[in-house]
């Protein structure tokens, strides 16, 4: 037994004081001028970079020597991590030095999913692809091919490539990890993704002209809804930030998840909510504070009516949901919205309701922060996103110091041109139903003109069916053309694992047409680590790790920041780097004919990986000199900014007042190396409003939020636009047909979620046979692709990885200087319960009902008679009635994952228990966390 100071004290700062002393952790400084000197004397080399071992990416100083990478460090110049490193960053040389990762290009010789490939040259490898491409761009049209270019930020040379080729179906990894979380911020502002303003330092402009780091925080209340940010997250500053502003401003912290995951331990209120009903949550809190604003009373001004200065369609948006407050739920009985409602959907006490909605209504600045996997892996999850951005916007804590940014709209711009997307423009002819039809490349997507005109972000969960269908086209200029899906290239990404249930990949990816042919007739895997999906390849290419290439990062910060990913060291074995890739495969579409493949726009222009990073660089950052403090105040307001942060800084520009823009020297390779890899422009708040002194007061500048209306939209005017489309279209999507919309709604509204018998009555018949929820959490790794390193597999995380593994043997790299890259590999034995591995994890009450302890094997099943075996991991940290288990963690069957593979058959696959035909409605993201399960003890 200790106390909660105590527990801190042995687990913390105490702890490090206690094992460093004084000499230790509180004593690092940064290296001196003469220091880093003689380290260059010895042969050190230091380059800056960023991380891609996880999905926050942070800024990197990597140490070579020898041509060999042999230490890892945060990069101080880089504010979004601000010097720190995790465990994942850290363990980086691990991967890059792997024995498992891909070191050659190979081409199948089995049949797919047998794992058999021989050695190729990288001649034979493209070669095989690009006649392959070939053949079905001629035999079927370039858009029956998809590339998807994965989770991390360097995929532009992909996209070029796939859009010169002729096809619009280039995506990325979006509508698998957490579209409905970010649908009210996009319909709302234009963005995607609301964040805690607590990155520090950010760069302010002071009121003498001067700019200085900030290191202060403003945050009183941050409410953390399905979202783990000190495991869990790509947002690094959110990890640090979060403890600094409760250690340094008293900041509240209050996290609402049904699990008490590491955010929730540091919490001063911890709600266990019963999984799916983040909605209810938002709508009871949206109506208390509407019922009890009071402008009068300190105390009770909730709401800061200003709001309605920067927006339009409130009116509109109130009157809609107050329409709900009148209709009783046939599930509750009771009316919707109401106090008593909110308790009885979520599980949380009407008083604790109470005392959230005042607490929220009440402090400012606050921030209401939606997680990924709640609601964002849930099929109503819009709905949630929707209300969390109102309550955002309505009680004055959007982009207010201290309070909510969206980071999509604050972030510095990169692409540009590079990406390619001017190629979907190009004009192009098709027969449809006997009568040719001329049209643009992005007007044949399978999603935007087929069964998901909402999805802005690309339904890669709807592949499965299309890889067996085909493509139908209902909308725009092409409506009535249909396509089958013959190419499939992914890079970076394990579709077969995360992108909803294996089993429906599998069977996509094998099954073959009356000829004997597979129906997919290419597919191709770009990585640098052999994942599941790989051994449904055709051809596999070893692309360069994160360390042996070049590109950008600018993950989420509340203000334009852009880092270089600078190759640090040669690309090891036979990969290549992603520009190389691109060339290669350009070249040999040209060769083979391909009139759309210009060697101007490939090989002649990009010579090099800093040639074509160049061009990404021309746009930054791209965004407007507006706020306060105003970021440029010599300059024009309302004007976009390009250009390096010193050029604009000293005046070093030209302004063009047309174009509204203020430009000066470009960002380039050169300048970031010279500026330790990043580039910083300044901070500002209130992006959406300016001084107007004839009026004597604020008003919208019409330049921010990035809407159609420059205001914050509560009418949904891209769902006008889009219902335009649809209802001159072949009929409804299948996603509205299934809430029994006709129409797209101009503003809130309100449908159930899946698999849910506690708030959807279709599901209430399986309430009594199926009694638990089950959902599901990242773990440390976060990336489905990093657990066969040793040290991220013997890191436990929050009861669903722990050391709970049968004994085995595994050969590991251990560290030896006198080998050529600093390792060798040594056959190690690792004891029972000393390896993580994928576990579930269960109140104490529940495995007490079912005699389980921790360490039990346990059966679960779905109604869909889906089951997965798994070994139980008991604690009172989760509410009854749900299990969790983590994303990625189990049962996986590619030997590329090392010591993790050895546990595939006793660790639970979670996506082996996800319906996948449950698709959220608009934008068809698998609905991953919403499901019910039976379990037995085995």
């Amino acid at each position: 037994m200790m106390n909660r100071r105590s527990f801190l004290k042995w687990t913390g700062a105490g702890a490090a004081a206690a094992t460093l002393g004084t000499a230790g952790l509180f004593q690092l400084r940064p290296v001196k001028a003469d220091e880093l000197e003689s380290l260059k004397n010895q042969g050190i080399d230091i380059k800056y970079t960023a991380d891609v071992m996880c999905p926050s990416e942070c800024g990197l100083e990597m140490w070579v020597k020898d041509g060999r990478l042999t230490k890892i460090y945060g990069n101080k110049a880089v504010p979004f991590n601000d010097g720190t490193c995790c465990a994942k960053g850290a363990s980086g040389i691990q991967l890059v030095y792997s024995p498992d990762r891909i070191k050659y290009p190979m081409i199948r010789e089995g049949a797919r999913g047998e794992g058999k490939f021989r050695k190729a040259t990288w001649d034979e490898a493209i070669d095989y692809i690009g006649k392959k491409l070939t053949k079905i761009k001629k035999e079927h049209g370039p858009e029956s091919v998809i590339m998807d270019a994965g989770d991390v930020t360097d995929r532009d040379q992909y996209w070029r490539l796939f859009f010169a080729f002729g096809t619009p179906n280039v995506v990325e990894h979006g509508a698998i990890c957490d579209t409905p979380r970010r649908h009210g911020p996009k319909l709302m502002l234009g963005g995607k993704r609301i964040e805690p303003d607590v990155m520090r330092p950010v760069h302010v402009r002071q009121p003498d002209g001067s700019l200085k780091k900030d290191l202060t925080y403003k945050n009183k209340l941050i409410i953390y809804v399905g979202w783990n940010p000190f495991v869990a997250t790509r947002i690094n500053y959110e990890s640090r930030g979060t403890l600094a502003a409760k250690v340094d401003n008293g900041c509240k912290i209050v996290v609402v998840d049904p699990a008490l995951t590491n955010t929730g331990s540091q919490a001063d209120l911890w709600l266990p909510i019963r999984p799916g009903t983040d909605g209810e949550l938002f709508a009871g809190m949206l109506r208390y504070i509407l019922e009890n604003d009071n402008p009068n009373s300190i105390d009770r001004r909730y709401i800061d009516w200003d709001f309605k200065k920067y927006s339009e369609g409130w009116d509109e948006y109130l009157e809609a949901f107050k329409s709900w407050w009148t209709k009783i739920d046939p599930m509750t009985n009771l009316p919707y919205f109401s106090l008593e409602w909110t308790a009885a959907r979520t599980g949380i006490e009407k008083e604790q309701i109470i005392e959230l909605s005042h607490m929220y209504g009440s402090t400012k600045p606050a921030a209401l922060v939606c997680g990924m996997q709640s609601p964002g892996h849930h099929y109503n999850g819009y709905v949630a996103s929707i209300l969390m951005t109102t309550l955002n916007v309505i009680t004055g804590n959007f982009d207010v110091p201290g309070g909510a940014i969206d980071t999509e709209i604050t972030k510095s711009d990169k692409g540009g041109s590079a990406t390619g997307k001017d190629f979907k423009k190009k004009k192009i002819k098709r027969t449809v139903n006997g009568i040719e039809v001329e049209g643009e490349v992005e007007q044949l997507h399978m999603d935007l003109y087929g069964d998901w005109p909402v999805a802005w972000d690309d339904v890669v969960g709807d592949f499965p069916k299309l890889f067996m269908e085909g493509v139908s086209l209902k909308y725009g200029a092409f409506k009535g053309h249909k396509y089958p899906i013959k190419a499939f290239l992914q890079r970076t990404g394990n579709a077969v694992v995360t992108g909803s249930a294996p089993y429906r990949w599998q069977e996509a990816l094998t099954t073959k047409d009356p000829s004997g042919e597979y129906k997919v007739e290419l597919m191709v895997t770009i990585d640098t680590i052999y994942l599941e999906s790989a051994l449904y390849a055709d051809v596999i290419l070893p692309e360069a790790s994160y360390a042996e290439r070049m590109s950008l990062s600018d993950i989420y910060p509340p203000h334009p920041l852009l880092y270089l990913r600078d190759q640090v060291i040669k690309p090891l074995h036979e990969s290549k780097t992603p520009t190389d890739i691109m060339n290669l495969l350009a070249k040999k579409l040209y060769e083979l004919g391909d009139k759309d493949i210009q060697p101007k726009d490939f090989w002649e222009k990009y010579k090099s990986q800093e040639d074509f990073v160049n061009e990404m660089l021309k746009p930054s950052p791209g965004r407007y000199n507006v706020g306060q403090p105003l970021p440029y105040p010599k300059f024009p307001e309302g004007y976009k900014l390009i250009g390096t942060p010193d050029s604009l800084e000293a005046g070093r520009v030209t302004i063009d007042s047309e174009k509204k823009e203020i430009k000066g020297e470009a960002v380039t390779v050169e300048w970031l190396r010279k500026n330790k890899g990043v580039a910083v422009w300044p901070m500002s708040w209130y992006r959406y409003r300016m001084f107007d002194a004839t009026k004597g007061e604020y008003v919208a500048n019409k330049t921010f939020p990035n809407t159609k209306t420059k205001l914050i939209e509560f009418r949904f005017n891209m769902y006008s636009d889009i219902d335009k489309k649809i209802q001159a279209g072949l009929g409804l999507p299948r996603g509205m047909k299934e809430i029994g919309w006709d129409h797209l709604p101009s503003t809130f509204y309100w449908f159930e979620t899946a698999w849910n018998p506690l708030t959807n009555p279709k599901y209430k018949k399986y309430a009594e046979e199926y009694p638990f929820q089950i959902i599901v959490g990242r773990v440390h790794q976060t990336m489905s692709g990093t657990q066969m390193i040793p040290w991220l597999a013997q890191t436990p995380c929050e009861g669903i990885y722990m050391p709970l593994n049968n004994a085995f043997e595994h050969e590991i790299l251990d560290a030896n200087p006198a080998k050529k890259e600093g390792f060798e590999l040594k056959a190690k034995k690792f004891k029972a319960n000393t390896w993580c591995v994928g576990t579930t994890l269960m109140h104490s009450q529940d495995a007490a009902k079912l005699g389980l302890k921790s360490g039990d094997m346990i059966e679960i099943e779905n109604p869909l008679k889906r089951s997965v075996k798994s070994k139980v991991f008991v604690s009172e940290g989760i509410r009854p009635g749900v299990v969790k288990m983590g994303f990625g963690t189990g049962g996986r069957f590619s030997p590329g994952l090392g010591g993790t593979y050895k546990q595939k058959d006793y660790t639970p696959s979670h996506n082996m228990l996800v319906d996948p035909d449950s698709l959220s409605p608009l934008m068809g993201m698998p609905t991953y966390a919403d499901m019910i399960v039976k379990i037995k003890k085995l």
